[in-house]
């Protein structure tokens, strides 16, 4: 029961993004299939084909009872092959149909965690990110992302280090003066993070 229930939760962790995940990997084993039932049509035909030859030939040099003979044999290797052919067809579907859940996996884990990560930020927690896997795709996209987020962590750690020598200076009674112009940069800096930005084009 625990190894069945573990085959289902490591299969569930590869399948992070289900729909699209499965639509990618059925995507690809139809265009595997088709292309796989065309040329396995195509060898078929020509199996036939020369099975034909060989019959034609049979009966007019080795008789009819020799030349049935010989066609049933040929009638078993044609049914031979088509089992060949349909199960290697099945056979290669399976493994497409894995690859392709597994390539997409690798983009699917980045943004899984990528999407947990701005969760996070629209909570108010800035934690320290945990790298991608060496595997993992979007490498690039995630160091762009992590180089976001630590600027905004830092920006965060800056003004909370303004707001407590402000919050020290009053508990204190000191003069408030000198805390005026960071406190103004703040606020400037607050503002010019909510204007739009200039657009190209």
């Amino acid at each position: 029961m625990s190894n069945k229930r573990q085959h289902k939760r490591q299969l569930r962790n590869f399948l992070l993004d289900r729909k699209v995940q499965l639509r990618i990997a059925l995507t690809m084993v139809l265009l595997t299939a088709m292309l796989t039932t065309a040329l396995g049509f195509f060898w078929y035909a020509e199996m036939r084909k020369a099975s034909s030859v060989i019959r034609i030939n049979a009966i007019s040099t080795l008789g009819k009872p020799a030349a049935t003979q010989l066609d049933d044999e040929l009638a078993r290797q044609d049914r031979t092959r088509l089992l060949i052919l349909v199960g290697f067809a099945t056979l290669f579907a399976l493994l497409i149909c894995a690859y392709g859940i597994v390539m997409t996996h690798k983009i699917a884990g980045p943004l899984f965690k990528i999407k947990r990560y701005i969760n996070d930020i629209e909570q108010n927690r800035l934690d320290e990110l945990w790298p991608l896997r060496r595997t993992d795709q979007l490498q690039e996209f995630f160091t762009a992302f992590r180089d976001m987020h630590g600027a905004l962590r830092a920006r965060v750690e800056g003004d909370v280090a303004a707001l407590e020598a402000l919050a020290s200076a009053i508990e204190g009674g000191e003069d408030l003066a000198p805390h005026v112009p960071r406190l103004r940069e703040l606020i400037e800096d607050k503002n010019t993070s909510l204007r739009p930005a200039a657009r190209e084009g």
